[in-house]
């Protein structure tokens, strides 16, 4: 697979796993500890698919979402939520920011890889 992700999340552990399971699979992948360096790495990499961990310093995933889908450099680049938050209301609001999915942690591992099939070339 000729596929490249950009994970943008803050907890190495959390990046540590994401890499490993997308390495696994032969996907390439580049990172950014926090949203605003992720905005930064999107437009320089021009990512496939955008890993996005909401709950971040500085700014969190659903702002740096919608800096993504707001510019045209970046818009057509789907976007995955990552996050430990459960809640109903935490998915509707990644969807209306403009997240194409969102998966809950702790992830899965088994199925980790087939939850991002569809937004992969």
């Amino acid at each position: 697979m000729n596929a490249k992700v950009l994970i943008i999340e803050d907890n190495p552990q959390n990046l540590y796993l994401i890499e490993f399971l997308l390495h696994s699979a032969g996907i390439v992948t580049v990172s950014a500890n926090n949203g605003r360096l992720g905005l930064q790495v999107a437009q320089k990499e021009r990512p496939d698919l955008i890993l996005m961990d909401v709950q971040m310093p500085e700014m969190d995933g659903y702002e740096t979402t919608q800096h993504l889908k707001n510019d045209p450099q970046t818009r057509d680049i789907p976007v995955i939520g990552v996050s430990s938050y459960a809640m109903p209301s935490s998915r509707k609001q990644a969807l209306a920011v403009g997240m194409a999915a969102y998966i809950e942690k702790p992830l899965v591992p088994e199925t980790f890889l087939s939850q991002l099939e569809p937004f992969l070339p």
